[in-house]
């Protein structure tokens, strides 16, 4: 049941019911005092959270499979385990320690005596390893596991291709694997994101061919099966494309209607990213305080077996301290040279900001919301007659824009500016002796 119902409803999209499936599995496991059930439900919990983008949760069901595995040499499961890890990394962009983890997994999976079992472990670890090296830029990576992934292949293998034949505005490769996507819906079993993205690939070539209105035929396709699966990043991916769409055809007002979806989603997606994050660091800080209770064990018994060697005692625990004084000076450089490169970053997003800005471009809220991706989505949620134009307000606002430039930038009048801050005042219910500018930097 935990191999043929859950791959069933995988196949077709149907995320919650796989969690529901297992964790009442798990329950029967556990009465049977069936161990290895009770860790495969656990991580099969994981794998589809994951995809749902509940990090946090999934991490909490992969700690739970680690403390039954740990004194156990199942390399089954062991390796699946260390998989997952990595596959939630990459989600969270965390894409060095997904390599890691992706690399312990393969580790594993070569130990693994079933033939079949085991090459379905080593082509899952290589397809999301070159993933993660993309990510980082490591090209030589990249097409060395794809190589591997060609022979037994899935559609977003060949999409990824095309993503990257795009980028080099070569059309007809980028629709020659795009094809060869497709083809494998009709000649393989594939769950039904691998369909989603096949539809998302065809309207992102559409885009590029300005078939606008047959592009957004593809993209509400996959958007309506992304949706029903749960599948929020696939959707937010798909909703990019769709008001690229709508501004190619100028109707502004569903790009604008498409923008706000887009914002909102984004802002529910980095809340569940900040809560995997968290875990992360909770996760980091445990491990670190374990290792140092362990060293500090390690010292109490030296210090107990070798008390009259003070000298020798003294002069290790100076090395050790002037270790953590390196290692601490080296980790607040390194925190230096990012703060540094975020600064630059944030002051590039601020130029490009204000030029879309003076040019009116629709993009100017997508690119904001780069910025200050939980801004949006604060505020509607709080205000719910909170519009469009509103909410570009707002985030001129936010930017510290005087009303002159904002009634330069909207080529209205400073008058007019002045009306829209008083009818937004009114909307969110604040004071003549309240600060506009103020109260909209606390969110």
């Amino acid at each position: 049941m935990q191999t043929q119902s859950v791959n069933k409803y995988l196949m077709r999209g149907e995320l919650y019911k796989v969690v529901q499936l297992e964790t009442e599995l798990r329950k029967e496991c556990q009465k049977l005092h069936y161990k290895k059930g009770e860790i495969r439900g656990y991580l099969n919990i994981a794998t589809v959270l994951s995809v749902m983008k509940k990090n946090k949760e999934s991490f909490q069901m992969l700690e739970k499979a680690e403390n039954e595995l740990r004194d156990k040499d199942d390399y089954s499961l062991k390796s699946y385990m260390y998989f997952v890890y990595g596959t939630n990394y990459n989600s969270l962009g965390l894409h060095e320690q997904a390599i890691k983890y992706f690399d312990d997994a393969f580790v594993m999976a070569h130990k693994i005596k079933d033939r079949k079992e085991k090459k379905y472990r080593l082509y899952s670890i290589y397809d999301w390893k070159r993933n993660s090296f993309e990510y980082l830029g490591i090209m030589d990576s990249v097409y060395s596991n794809e190589r591997k992934c060609m022979k037994s292949p899935m559609p977003m293998l060949y999409i990824t291709i095309a993503e990257r034949h795009f980028k080099l505005k070569n059309i007809d490769s980028a629709e020659f694997y795009i094809n060869k996507a497709n083809e494998l819906l009709y000649t393989k079993k594939i769950p039904i994101e691998g369909k989603a993205n096949v539809l998302r690939a065809y309207g992102m070539l559409n885009i590029e061919k300005k078939n606008f209105n047959k592009a957004l035929e593809y993209l509400f396709s996959s958007v309506n099966i992304t949706s029903k699966a749960h599948l929020s990043k696939r959707t937010l991916e798909s909703y990019k494309l769709i008001i690229e769409a709508y501004k190619g055809l100028n109707l502004s007002e569903l790009e604008n209607e498409y923008l706000i979806k887009y914002s909102v989603l984004n802002g529910s997606l980095q809340q569940e990213e900040d809560a995997g994050i968290n875990t992360v660091i909770n996760r980091m800080h445990k491990e670190q305080v374990k290792k140092e209770r362990s060293d500090h064990f390690i010292f109490f018994c030296i210090v107990l077996s070798i008390g009259l060697v003070c000298g020798v005692i003294i002069y290790l625990v100076f090395k050790f301290s002037k270790n953590r004084e390196r290692i601490k000076d080296k980790l607040i450089n390194e925190k230096a040279k990012e703060s540094d490169e975020l600064k630059r970053k944030l002051s590039c997003t601020y130029e490009e900001l204000i030029r879309l800005a003076k040019q009116s471009d629709p993009s100017f809220i997508i690119i904001f919301n780069d910025l200050h991706p939980s801004f949006c989505n604060s505020i509607t949620s709080r205000y719910l007659d909170i519009n469009s134009n509103d909410l570009r307000l707002c985030a001129f606002i936010k930017l510290n824009l005087s009303s002159k430039q904002i009634a330069e930038y909207d080529h209205i009048s400073v008058r007019t500016v002045e009306s829209k801050k008083y009818r937004l005042r009114k909307k969110l219910n604040l004071s003549r002796d309240i600060d506009l500018y103020k109260w909209v930097q606390y969110f």
